[in-house]
């Protein structure tokens, strides 16, 4: 190459190749030819000719070689520098070439010290394996973080786990480094782990308590942090140790006191005299997944990243701890989403249940409008039809039915894997106490009456008709039996939210149960139901699978109008009518359900005619679904909350008019007509109007609620709040947005273009659901959030008893607030129970920590020979196939 010349950049791009790159990686790395040709597995001749010939076609010296040893010149760090940003992006592009040809290019590593392993890495690497068997998944182990990070710097790993230490209530550093991206996980408290006989309350302690009791610490470890926070005098009369396993091991022998992540109590029974306290103010361990940019798009190491996000370690047995793990998976309860969704797939085989259409027949369903990169301006403002005339009941049976799902199941059982759809597909089979019928009243179920002798105490009288459906009656030993399943926190984690309130469940009589709370609570009537945490099962069954249930092997056993016969996870579920139950005989006679997570495929099975009931179509593509010709589509409010918050620990956003600027960027009208076409209302609460039916009518409830404090959409206001701020210059930020609801990162965008203006940048960038779960922790890096929330139940304390009680995900303490909504558990008035809760979304929208955007509708598309009674809010959380009917022609 003439060095007299300009620099030709095409030609110096077709003189490197990504083998040659990785030689010179591995010559930085080891340095030698002889140790680089041995870890690559080539002879020393064979690369030094590779080097040789790079060089020449560069026309530049890449190493320097001695006798012994050999290094890079400042050319050859330089490629080395970028060749695993190179190597990544060809992977990457490999990957998708080999599937789209149908072979296997699944291989993931995930590098992370030993302290990460138990917790972290361990779990990950046996989901996977039995989840996704196709993907090549291994360990490699760092010293510490920093080696981890270097690893996946270097192109020796793919995923790095690292853990770090943050204090409650104080800013943590957010690390951002050049061409890498970061996922928060989860974050864990640290526990104080002592034989000191300290008196605390509520079930937390001031570590300069135990300052005088000997110490049980290691380089790192969370000992360390806080004798550097106490500046404790008496450190050096510590006691020294490698791992957290062994720290516990001596304090459970009494020998001193130490602290450790919760986890690392997993399985551990502590002996009389040793106690467990949260630490004042609360210290947590963060685990975080770091990638190479260019690699976060490989589809083995995207569904690794998806597997890290879903993690949850096991919770130490303090109850504040657990208050808060409860709160948590109550969201991810509620949430509009469905379970895991592996990113990499296998294509389908000949032998397949469910058949795809081919990518062809994909290429024919036409244009659909891209997610997350509309503008709102470009969008239609005429809504459509809120929903069809009533039809005609013919009277005739129905043979089958083919539901769509926009999600996929890994698991049948609600309490294993829960979100808004999996509550749609296990109330065909499964029945609570109670169940809600369209106006979100409580009708029977399986106890056929009930009643409530005082504030704590719930008597339910079982239908003497109730059979499951195997044939043997339900009886009173099963319900308690279920019920107390659901509260355990390990066998249904996704349900024992719901049942903390509970002191007992007890037989007391042959076909009575009595339910005692430990406290009043006016809600708790509608969780023994399944739209709650009631999933009445056999204990019999639940036995002889040991608690495995949902599965394919074990599916589910229930009491309702249809049994499950077979269950393909991220596949389909198929149901047969039940002859057992005590009920009408439904209409339709078999159901399946096929899990269809792309939008494109799911039109297109409408446009071909697969499909009889299609739920949460999207709202981008509404225009598409309403001009079939063979399918209606319906739409009702679905007691869904779309708001902003602000995490109040992470900075800027703990400044009160940097949350005041971009409240003011809002423009909640416009999301509705623009990007929602009117189906959908602009939000003035937390609280949604429905959820306010049991004391007001439609209109009065959005004028109570109308009477919180508004922010308006005006951007002078923002840039006169946002000169104030301790940021007048602006700032770049980011905020997360999940696939599964575009609209939301369309709004966000929309949000962006806004901030713009007043000199604020905002990133978005759309995730996998369970990373934008993951990141609505409180100790995540995001300052700024979108939260989407679906309530099953409607009662108007649910929603705010997340976002503003204890445990909340803004980090926000508000004591009267926090005063506020223990009365609203105690009052049993619904009239006096709103009006408290008015009052305390009063004090948070005054201090601008939740920004409302809109209460949602959802859209479920329907077959046009296909009815359905008492279409509403509540539809699809009760045995709600009952329901479905042939139309008059």
């Amino acid at each position: 190459m003439d060095r007299g010349s300009d620099i030709d950049i095409d030609a110096l791009t077709r003189a490197l190749d990504v083998h040659s790159l990785r030689i010179l990686v591995a010559i930085d790395q080891t340095g030698s030819i002889s140790a680089a040709a041995r870890s690559l597995g080539y002879s020393q001749p064979t690369i030094t000719q590779h080097v040789q010939r790079l060089e020449a076609r560069l026309g530049v010296a890449l190493v320097v070689r001695t006798a012994r040893a050999a290094r890079l010149t400042p050319t050859g760090a330089l490629l080395a520098q970028h060749a695993p940003r190179i190597d990544a992006s060809l992977t990457a592009a490999a990957t998708e070439l080999a599937r789209m040809l149908g072979r296997r290019a699944d291989l993931v590593r995930i590098a992370a010290s030993v302290d990460a392993v138990a917790t972290v890495v361990a779990p990950t690497l046996g989901r996977l394996a039995a989840q996704q068997p196709d993907i090549d998944a291994s360990f490699v182990e760092a010293s510490d973080n920093a080696a981890a990070l270097a690893l996946v710097q270097d192109g020796r790993a793919d995923i790095a786990v690292t853990l770090t230490l943050a204090v409650s209530g104080e800013r943590h550093p957010i690390a951002r480094r050049s061409g890498m991206r970061s996922t928060f996980l989860f974050a864990e408290e640290i526990i104080a782990l002592s034989a000191a006989e300290i008196s605390t309350a509520g079930g937390r302690i001031d570590p300069a308590l135990l300052a005088d009791e000997i110490w049980i610490r290691g380089e790192g470890s969370p000992g360390d942090l806080l004798v550097e926070r106490l500046e404790r005098p008496r450190a050096g009369d510590d006691i020294q140790v490698s791992n957290a396993a062994a720290a516990v091991a001596l304090a459970r022998h009494r020998v001193g006191t130490t602290f450790v992540a919760e986890s690392a109590l997993a399985g551990i029974d502590l002996p009389d005299g040793v106690r467990v306290w949260g630490l004042a103010p609360a210290v947590t361990r963060r685990a975080t997944a770091t990638v190479l940019v260019e690699a976060a798009t490989i589809p083995a190491v995207e569904s690794a990243l998806r597997v890290l996000a879903s993690l949850r370690p096991s919770p130490a047995d303090v109850e504040v701890i657990l208050d808060a793990r409860r709160r948590s998976a109550s969201h991810r309860a509620r949430f509009g989403a469905p379970g895991p969704t592996p990113t990499a797939r296998t294509a389908p085989t000949e032998e397949s249940p469910m058949p795809f259409p081919s990518t062809a027949r994909l290429a024919q369903a036409g244009a659909v409008v891209a997610a997350g990169a509309l503008l709102l301006t470009a969008c239609s403002g005429d809504p459509a039809p809120s929903a069809s005339t009533a039809l005609a009941d013919s009277g005739e049976q129905i043979d089958s039915i083919t539901v769509a799902l926009p999600g996929s199941l890994s698991n049948l059982y609600v309490g294993q894997e829960s979100g808004i759809l999996n509550y749609y597909i296990a109330s065909i089979a499964q029945e609570g106490l109670v169940a809600i019928d369209a106006d979100g009243a409580i009708q029977p179920a399986l106890a056929e009456s009930w009643s409530q002798p005082d504030d704590v105490t719930y008597i339910y009288e079982l239908r003497d008709d109730a059979m499951f459906q195997d044939g043997t009656p339900v009886t009173a030993d099963d319900v308690v039996f279920s019920l107390n399943e659901a509260r355990d926190e390990t066998s249904s984690p996704g349900l024992a939210y719901y049942m903390t309130n509970v002191e007992s469940v007890e037989k007391t009589g042959d076909s009575e149960v009595t339910i005692t709370l430990t406290e009043p609570d006016a809600a708790f009537a509608k969780n023994m139901s399944t739209g709650g945490a009631a999933f009445i099962t056999s204990k019999a069954f639940w036995e002889a699978n040991d608690g495995n249930v949902g599965t394919a092997s074990s599916l589910l056993l229930g009491t309702g109008p249809y049994k499950v016969t077979e269950f393909a996870p991220d596949s389909h579920v198929t149901f047969e009518r039940s002859d057992t139950w005590w009920g009408e005989e439904p209409k339709v006679k078999n159901i399946t359900v096929n899990f269809i997570p792309d939008e494109s495929t799911r039109l297109l099975a409408a446009q071909s005619g697969d499909i009889d009931v299609a739920f949460n179509v999207p709202l981008a593509q509404s225009t598409q679904w309403e001009n079939l010709d063979t399918m209606r589509v319906d739409y009702v409010n679905d007691l869904s909350y779309v708001g902003l918050y602000f995490n109040t620990t992470v900075a800027p956003f703990d400044d009160p008019k940097v949350r005041e600027a971009i409240a003011h960027a809002v423009d909640r009208d416009a999301y509705v007509d623009k990007l929602l076409r009117g189906h959908g209302e602009a939000a003035t609460a937390i609280m949604t109007p429905e959820s306010l039916a049991a004391v007001y009518s439609p209109d009065v409830a959005r004028e109570k609620l109308a009477e919180i404090p508004q922010w308006d959409f005006d951007l002078d206001a923002a840039k006169a709040a946002l000169a104030e701020s301790g940021y007048p210059d602006g700032f770049e930020a980011e905020i997360l947005t999940p696939n599964t609801g575009p609209q939301l990162g369309t709004a966000a965008q929309a949000l962006s273009q806004n901030l713009a203006e007043i000199g604020i940048t905002l990133n978005v960038r759309e995730v996998p659901i369970e990373e934008w779960l993951a990141s609505l922790d409180a100790s995540s890096d995001y300052g700024l959030n979108m939260m989407w929330y679906f309530s099953t139940l409607g009662d108007p304390a649910e929603i705010p008893s997340y976002l503003l009680g204890v445990g909340n995900p803004a980090a926000y303490d508000n004591p009267e607030i926090m005063s506020l909504l223990s009365e609203v558990g105690a009052e049993s008035d619904p009239s006096a129970r709103i009006d408290l809760l008015i009052e305390a979304e009063t004090l948070q929208a005054e201090d601008a920590v939740n920004i409302p955007l809109w209460w949602g509708q959802s859209a479920t598309a329907f077959a046009n020979d296909l009815g359905m009674n008492d279409y509403s809010s509540f539809a699809f959380i009760s045995s709600w196939p009952t329901q479905l009917y042939r139309a008059a022609q």
